[in-house]
């Protein structure tokens, strides 16, 4: 599926929860789903296959999932199966999580550091860029060792790269 096709049915997805103010009660859902379709080799087999009917694979999902998730995430899930798009959850999943952090004005980061980072520095983090982008950001760290010092900041397509690392190479290309 290209991801235009994903990003249609998570645009759609996104204006039923935003119509009916169930955008984080659905991001939330499929983020579970997701996390469980991946997380169990046997479901994903079963949701996967191509030649497991649809009502079977239906019946599954009321199973598993139809008491913990929104009637608008069923009935999402419901849909992809019939229309045999099981496969793209995970695409669309997170093409819905853009849409709902645009609609928020929130944006996710990735700070990559040699050293893990306080609160303090995170929030510092989050506060300088938030204010560079216009957006709130919510930060998740990675520690790096290789990096060798400084960070590297990753906010949806852009990358600041601010390690030492880096720095040192482009230092040895120029020499």
């Amino acid at each position: 599926m290209s991801s235009a096709v994903g990003k249609r049915y998570a645009r759609a997805l996104f204006e039923v929860a935003s119509e009916r103010g169930k955008i984080d009660q659905v991001e939330a859902d499929l983020g579970a789903v997701v996390q469980a379709v991946e997380q169990n080799a046997d479901l994903s087999k079963i949701l996967l296959h191509p030649h497991i009917a649809a009502g079977a694979k239906k019946t599954l999902v009321d199973d598993l999932f139809k008491s913990h998730i929104s009637e608008e995430t069923h009935n999402f899930l419901t849909v992809l199966i019939e229309s045999g798009r099981e496969a793209q959850l995970a695409q669309i999943q997170q093409a819905f999580v853009k849409l709902a952090n645009e609609a928020r004005g929130i944006a996710d980061a990735i700070v990559t550091s040699a050293k893990p980072l306080s609160a303090e520095e995170q929030a510092e983090l989050a506060e300088k860029f938030g204010q560079r982008l216009n957006k709130k950001l919510r930060v998740q760290t990675v520690v790096d060792p290789s990096i060798l010092g400084g960070i590297v900041i990753k906010i949806g397509d852009r990358l600041y790269d601010g390690s030492i690392k880096t720095k040192l190479e482009l230092f040895a290309h120029q020499a």
